[in-house]
């Protein structure tokens, strides 16, 4: 299990150069402003607080001085943030929601700002002239007790909560207060409660106030916060994971989140609620917290694939950061963009890789550990998860990782996972890449005419936040993608929408069977909107064969359908094509 032993370099520097390259944004006046944004992300720069103490804990001798200013500095910063909102009783972390460039909201920024400064008093409180360290104190508990107690229960977003979470659970262990730490035992209760049982979260669910079907989606990039919240909390609040009351939620949030890596550390991201936050198919954002949450299980009940997949998580984060430390969501491709999220977010973040970093020290020191990938040899083993209320499959032999789709809530051009009812990803264990191109393995056609009402009817209420998505782009500089921000929701919201293009990866509803070997899918094509073609039928199977992955696919009945079409992807071998059925292997 981990040990103390001395984090190595390969952890800790790129982390360092994260924190250098993130307080380089501060102003004369000590604020940390963001260059993307033009304004003062008070919840992130909570998170500069967090860094700077865990390298001055991990690594003493080094920086002392310039962590130890930079966490007191920062930690006044928040306190001079902290307002009471008008008449009401609350006091709130500014900007939050007062600034919509803050692209955050009370509850976010709170619950880091209380969280850092609750950290702040417990790691340098002896060092602290007395009155500041009650400034701190009296800020964390006071946010807590007029905010995040009840912001707990209220937000919709079950991430959101558990962000607020953190803060209310540091609140409650440093001031002993029993009403906060009831009411973090409760919201931890609703978490638990709103998880599916299959482990997966919903970003939002309908219950919880979603106005869009998409939302209700599972998210690949949301998934790991909330259990690594629940860890950071009940360590907090002194109650042990082991916990059966606590165990099942975190080992079912954990497993799935497994479920969704590639042995090159990268997520499944076509799973995912809130698609139009990335310009690729894949992210590594939201690494911190991967890496956070499956230290934190490997902790829990020592199973090594948390541990080698904690270490393949950071590999894959560490590896996309420029050289200054400025954080990347993805690496640049064809037919790749901008991400929205602002790099000053994500370099904030990696503050939850360093709460971990003891436990990635003994999973970098695992015998085997440093290995970025299982075995790639050829293996008859077969492996077929399937996680029936995220409607997602993972197909995995000796060669070959293929993740199947099955159902999914929604889709608009923001809101739910773009492609289902069929593949999302393979990868290919001995080459080390993907082998599905985009669009590729799907059958396409047109059906019907081109329908206004339809894609106004899909997209319309998207055209207002594309006004929004400008005025972003705009305080950033970036004036001609502001110009085009609102033609291009236009066209990718309401007039792919309208189009009468049809593909088998846009039906919602596919009937599964989950084989020993594989998945078998009942569906139909589909415009983008889920809307069927009238008529249609197919019949898609995905197959293990120890070396690889068959698949066979039959349209049994193209019904409105005109001009169908399969596209093979790049690759495949043994390709066959007769009439409605095609076939093939991959890789």
């Amino acid at each position: 299990m981990p040990g103390t032993a001395p984090i190595r370099e390969e952890i800790l520097e790129p982390l360092r150069r994260t924190l250098v390259w993130l307080a380089a944004h501060r102003d004369r006046e000590g604020r940390i402003l963001c260059r993307e944004h033009a304004v003062e992300h008070t919840g992130k720069s909570a998170y500069a607080i967090v860094s700077a103490l865990e390298l001055l804990a991990l690594d003493p001798a080094r920086d002392a001085d310039f962590l130890r200013e930079l966490a007191v500095g920062q930690a006044r910063r928040l306190v001079a943030n902290l307002v009471r909102e008008g008449d009401s009783p609350c006091h709130t972390f500014r900007p939050g929601w007062h600034d919509p460039f803050n692209c955050s909201n009370s509850i976010i920024d709170g619950g880091a700002a209380s969280d850092a400064l609750a950290e702040i008093v417990r790691r340098l409180g002896p060092t602290l002239a007395p009155e500041e360290r009650e400034r701190f104190l009296a800020a964390s508990v006071l946010h807590a007790r007029t905010y995040l107690r009840y912001a707990v229960l209220d937000k919709g977003i079950p991430a959101q909560r558990a962000w607020g979470l953190t803060g209310l659970a540091a609140a409650a262990a440093a001031s002993g207060d029993a009403d906060l730490e009831r009411a973090a035992i409760e919201a931890i209760g609703a978490l638990e409660a709103i998880q599916h049982p299959d482990g997966s979260y919903p970003y939002h669910p309908v219950e919880w106030g979603a106005e869009h079907a998409g939302e209700s989606d599972v998210s690949a990039f949301y998934q790991s916060r909330i259990t690594g919240f629940l860890f950071h909390a009940l360590a907090l609040l002194g109650r042990d994971p082991a916990d059966p009351l606590f165990r099942g939620p975190l080992a079912r949030g954990l497993e799935f989140l497994l479920a969704l890596q590639a042995p090159d550390g990268t997520k499944c991201g076509l799973v995912e609620a809130k698609p139009w936050y990335w310009g690729a198919e894949y992210e590594v954002a939201s690494h911190p917290f991967d890496v956070h949450a499956l230290a934190k299980g490997w902790r829990l009940d020592g199973r090594d694939r948390f541990a080698d997949a904690a270490v393949r998580s950071f590999r894959a984060w560490a590896a996309h950061l420029l050289p200054d430390g400025e954080p990347r969501s993805h690496l640049p491709a064809s037919g790749r963009g901008r991400s929205y999220q602002c790099p000053l977010f994500w370099s904030a973040h990696a503050a939850w890789i360093l709460r971990a970093a003891v436990d990635l020290e003994a999973a970098f020191a695992r015998e085997g550990a440093a290995a970025p990938a299982p075995s790639a040899g050829g293996s008859i083993d077969l492996r077929v998860q399937w996680f029936p209320q995220a409607e997602l499959g993972r197909l995995e032999d000796g060669r070959t990782i293929a993740w199947v789709r099955g159902k999914r809530p929604g889709v608009n051009v923001h809101h739910g996972s773009p492609r289902g009812a069929g593949l999302l990803r393979v990868f290919d264990k001995r080459a080390g890449r993907d082998v599905l191109d985009r669009g590729a393995g799907e059958w396409v056609g047109t059906a019907g005419a081109f329908s206004p009402a339809r894609g106004w009817r899909s997209g319309s209420s998207e055209l207002r936040f594309s006004l929004w998505l400008a005025r972003v782009h705009a305080r950033a500089g970036r004036f001609g993608a502001a110009l085009c921000a609102p033609g291009r929701v236009f066209r990718d919201g309401v007039i792919a929408f309208a189009s009468p293009r049809v593909g088998s990866a846009f039906d919602l509803a596919p009937e599964v069977d989950v084989l020993e070997d594989g998945v078998l899918l009942r569906s139909a094509l589909a415009h983008r909107d889920g809307s069927r073609a009238p008529g249609s039928a197919l019949v898609r199977r995905f197959r293990l064969e120890g070396d690889g992955l068959a698949v066979e696919e039959h349209v049994e009945s193209d019904g409105a359908a005109r001009s169908l079409d399969f596209r093979f992807p790049r690759g495949a071998r043994d390709v066959v094509r007769e009439g409605p059925r095609a076939s093939y292997r991959i890789p």
